[in-house]
């Protein structure tokens, strides 16, 4: 063998050898690709049906809040005392019904997202100075706080009722608005007033009762013996007097049947701070 094909030998071999170690190269590079891609694929179709469970979670916990705010509404619309809330800018957020209808005389959707004084045909400036005054007071506590103040109603009537107000915390504990129900003091403290007053016109009718009985007599004796003295005289001057003597009787006997007549507690202003019956306003006998 010469050494031209020795070495054509050689060269193929190396040629051979080469080409194989080449193709194995490949082989492992096309094994390593198709794990990967394998691994690839088996992530994607863990991660679609991790999607799958997720979305099925997501579209469970948005039915069930849908279902809680339906309810809650649902629970706000049952309530026959007016509700509302408000963010701590103090904006309002949301009410029921018996609020929009029954108090503002509004749609709910004309409510939500505004302010006191951007409703101020349904809420006078006076009104919504105190609403806030009382808003910084239930901060200021953290807590529950009460008051009674007037609201002006749909028919155009101030009302009086009882605002309880509670604040509404965030995840962190800080305030970020308020709720409130009212209820409806009118009727009660009407009655109460109505209550006080009768009390009052009592107490009145037995002191007006006793002092008529008390000055009749006396009155009567009087007048009978300024009567008596009138007859007797002769003297111009004195009779005179007598004459403003018997006046006087007279308007004290008017004012004996006026309290005899009172019907009504009506006081009016004295001294200072100081108030008594209005005798005449008080009395049917006018």
């Amino acid at each position: 063998m010469t050494i031209l094909s020795t070495v054509l030998l050689f060269f193929i071999g190396g040629l051979g050898a080469w080409g194989w170690i080449f193709y194995r190269q490949q082989r492992l590079k096309n094994l390593s690709l198709d794990q990967k891609l394998k691994k690839l694929l088996k992530d994607a179709t863990e991660q679609k049906e991790l999607y799958q469970q997720n979305k099925v979670q997501w579209e469970q916990t948005e039915e069930k809040l849908r279902s809680f705010l339906k309810l809650m509404d649902t629970l706000m619309n049952t309530i026959p005392n007016p509700i509302y809330f408000k963010d701590v800018e103090g904006v309002f957020q949301g009410c029921n019904k018996v609020f929009a209808k029954q108090i503002l005389g509004l749609t709910r959707d004309l409510i939500i997202g505004k302010r006191p004084n951007e409703l101020s045909d349904q809420i006078p400036a006076d009104l919504a100075s105190v609403y806030q005054r009382e808003e910084r007071k239930m901060i200021e506590k953290a807590g529950i706080h009460t008051h009674e103040n007037q609201a002006l109603c749909t028919e155009g009537q101030r009302r009086d009722f009882l605002f309880s107000l509670a604040p509404v915390m965030d995840n962190h504990g800080e305030i970020n608005g308020s709720v409130a129900v009212l209820s409806d003091l009118t009727d009660k403290n009407r009655a109460a007033q109505n209550r006080i007053q009768k009390e009052k016109l009592e107490g009145v009718l037995e002191t007006a009762g006793a002092v008529c009985h008390e000055l009749n007599q006396p009155l009567q004796t009087l007048s009978g013996y300024t009567e008596l003295i009138a007859m007797k005289l002769d003297d111009l001057e004195a009779m005179d007097n007598i004459e403003k003597i018997i006046t006087q009787i007279e308007r004290m006997r008017d004012l004996t049947n006026k309290l005899q007549g009172i019907t009504r507690y009506e006081t009016t202003d004295y001294s200072g701070n100081t108030k008594i019956i209005d005798i005449d306003k008080a009395s049917k006998i006018m």
